[in-house]
């Protein structure tokens, strides 16, 4: 996938976390699998769907299997799974199957749906095209100031960061 966030962007939330910081920004992917699904609803009186129905993109994670619904359409080269084996690297078990990523997408695509329909109301969930693997991008800032040095994880399309690593500098 294309990144929504900068390297640049990436920096500045480093330096508003830790002022006067001098730190290195370096890209990094994570694969997740992407389903993108039609989902549309029908009346208690109905037996099938009708309009055009709701476009629904989900995102499981390859290495833990939690699915999340994305807000935007990912884009970039879809790749294979085997790719993927240079950056997961040692895992504590067995990473989820294709199949489990597929229930996990349409489970999460169904309770997203079932919250907001009526009771008595069928959903009726179609798949837009296979399950494929995407690499969703990431920035890794390290560095630091006279006090601190730090690692974070900002989230190349939401910008959303993760502190990794924070060690005290100077006197212990």
């Amino acid at each position: 996938m294309d990144p929504h966030v900068t390297a640049a962007e990436a920096l500045a939330v480093f330096q508003r976390k830790l002022p006067d910081a001098l730190a290195a920004v370096q890209a990094v992917h994570h694969p997740f699998w992407w389903a993108g699904f039609d989902v549309r609803t029908r009346g208690f009186f109905r037996r099938s769907a009708s309009g055009p129905g709701q476009r629904m993109e989900v995102l499981v994670n390859a290495v833990s299997g939690r699915g999340m619904i994305a807000d935007f359409t990912p884009c970039g080269v879809a790749v294979a799974p085997e790719e993927w084996l240079s950056l997961i690297g040692e895992q504590s078990g067995p990473l989820p199957t294709q199949d489990e990523a597929e229930r996990t997408a349409r489970s999460l695509a169904r309770a997203k749906v079932v919250r907001t329909v009526k009771l008595g109301m069928g959903v009726e969930i179609t798949p837009t095209g296979g399950l494929r693997g995407v690499l969703k991008p990431n920035w890794i800032v390290s560095g630091g100031n006279a006090r601190h040095q730090a690692t974070i994880l900002v989230d190349g399309l939401d910008g959303s960061h993760y502190i990794v690593r924070v060690d005290k500098v100077g006197r212990s």
